[in-house]
């Protein structure tokens, strides 16, 4: 069995050679007799005699044929001198020797070049880096070179001894099948595939497949693996290094975000330098304006990226002279033109960024004074046009500029800010917008509410008077919960 199991196909059938050569000398005298015996054979055992000159170039190659053509040559002539009245022409004796010779030659050369051939389809089979083998449909290899023993360390006599897919790893086998059923049922002619043998230590290694089913091979299917261990390990030390790099660029892209973002908001703490010592107000408008937007139904992602695109809002007044900002009183026409270059250039500070921060930022800037009527500016939007997240800025930087001094103005209370937000939605204001804030500043009051009454537990009276003055400060980072419990924040902030 291991014979059969490491050759190849079977080689060309062969006589031995004084087995051949007697057999060829039998044919000789066989056309002889059958001449003596037969007259009416005539010139017949010219034909005859191409069998035994066959026969020797078969066995013997090149050689074998041109040896046997001339022994031939001359039997024939021998023949016709014992036959006096059978004399042939030079030209026919000719004639007759250059085909013998030709048959000899042609089939002796066809001879040697199919055994040059299998040679060396033979030494490649032995000494191939690759696994070749054979399999039937009923799942055995029926012929494996030495290579798979190189490779896995199973003898020829072990691969075809049991079911290929014993060999396959667990995880494997399930596609390894559906290719071998593709070919069985003949739906296709080859396949190419992966998986993972088991070697002689139990371990596993990769191979890669072409196996091939011909249409004539009586249900026999020709396989070629390769070992591809040394390539898996090279490609998953590729696939390891471009993640690696992946999130090394990513980390790199998004720490330079975040510096970009960093100062930027820098940049929009010193706008509001100008005139708001504490710069409270663009954190309040990002954390108010983030309230909004969740309670508008925003994705948790989106509300983050507003919380901190909304601070930047007014960065564009960087470009705005201070006088023209700390100016007390009512500006003049002129410089309302300047003042309202501010949304426009603000935009064109954040445009152009990779960072979905600075890109919403962007659209914040330049339509955060758009209105819902079309009045606003800098490109007189109306309604839905205008981007959602500028109209919910606008409420969240309105309000905050209501409940705040200004150079202009002294800050109003949080009811009178509620009030002209109620008065100007659908005018100033997104309708839909306005109700939310809206909402969140019923949801706060409650939610006071509620915390009074916890405090006013029984036996323990009245709470002191003057607990809720005009001079509490929200906390730092508080929207608009901070904003309904305190009456005058001390914050200066700018509306325009």
């Amino acid at each position: 069995m291991a014979a059969h199991a490491r050759m190849p196909p079977a080689k060309w059938p062969k006589l031995g050679g004084r087995a051949t050569l007697a057999l060829a000398l039998a044919l000789f005298l066989g056309v002889f007799v059958l001449r003596l015996s037969d007259p009416n054979v005539g010139d017949g055992e010219g034909v005859l005699f191409v069998v035994p000159v066959g026969v020797l170039a078969l066995r013997f190659g090149l050689r074998g044929g041109l040896a046997a053509a001339l022994v031939t040559f001359a039997l024939v002539v021998a023949w016709d001198r014992y036959r006096h009245d059978a004399m042939l022409t030079t030209l026919g004796y000719l004639n007759r020797g250059f085909a013998l010779l030709m048959l000899g030659a042609l089939l002796g050369i066809f001879v040697d070049n199919r055994r040059r051939l299998e040679a060396e389809l033979l030494r490649y089979y032995e000494h191939s880096l690759d696994l070749l083998a054979t399999a039937d449909l009923n799942g055995r290899f029926t012929r494996v070179n030495p290579a798979w023993e190189r490779t896995l360390g199973h003898s020829a006599e072990t691969m075809c001894s049991q079911p290929f897919i014993e060999f396959v790893h667990p995880e494997d086998r399930e596609a390894t099948l559906a290719e071998a059923g593709s070919l069985a049922d003949g739906s296709r002619d080859t396949v190419g595939f992966r998986n993972r043998y088991r070697t002689a230590d139990g371990s596993y290694r990769w191979l890669e497949w072409n196996v091939a089913s011909a249409s004539r091979s009586g249900g026999v299917l020709y396989a070629v693996a390769r070992d591809i261990g040394a390539q898996r390990q090279a490609e998953q030390q590729l696939a390891d290094n471009a993640k690696w790099l992946e999130t090394m660029v990513a980390e790199r892209t998004r720490e330079l975000d975040d510096a970009h973002a960093e100062m930027l908001q820098r940049l929009a703490a010193a706008a509001e330098y100008h005139d708001d010592e504490t710069s409270q107000h663009t954190r309040r408008v990002g954390i108010t304006a983030a309230e909004i937007a969740a309670g508008l139904g925003l994705d948790a992602e989106q509300v983050r990226l507003l919380r901190e695109a909304a601070q930047l809002h007014d960065v564009g007044k960087l470009a705005i002279s201070d006088s023209l900002l700390r100016k007390r009183g009512k500006l003049s026409a002129r410089e309302h033109e300047v003042m309202e270059t501010h949304a426009a250039l603000g935009a064109r500070l954040l445009s152009g960024s990779s960072s979905p921060v600075l890109q919403m930022a962007a659209v914040v800037a330049e339509s955060h004074h758009e209105r819902w009527d079309g009045t606003g500016y800098p490109r007189g939007l109306a309604g839905e046009a205008i981007p959602l997240v500028g109209r919910v800025v606008a409420v969240a930087d309105v309000f905050d500029a209501l409940t705040h001094d200004r150079p202009y103005k002294d800050a109003w209370s949080v009811e009178q800010a509620i009030d002209e937000i109620r008065r100007t939605a659908g005018s100033h204001f997104d309708p839909r917008v306005a109700a939310a804030f809206l909402k969140l500043h019923e949801d706060a009051l409650v939610a006071q509410e509620s915390s009074s009454s916890q405090q006013r537990a029984p036996g323990t009276g009245a709470p002191r008077q003057g607990r809720r003055s005009p001079a509490i400060r929200p906390a730092p980072h508080g929207g608009l919960a901070s904003s309904v419990s305190a009456l005058t924040p001390p914050a200066r902030s700018h509306m325009q």
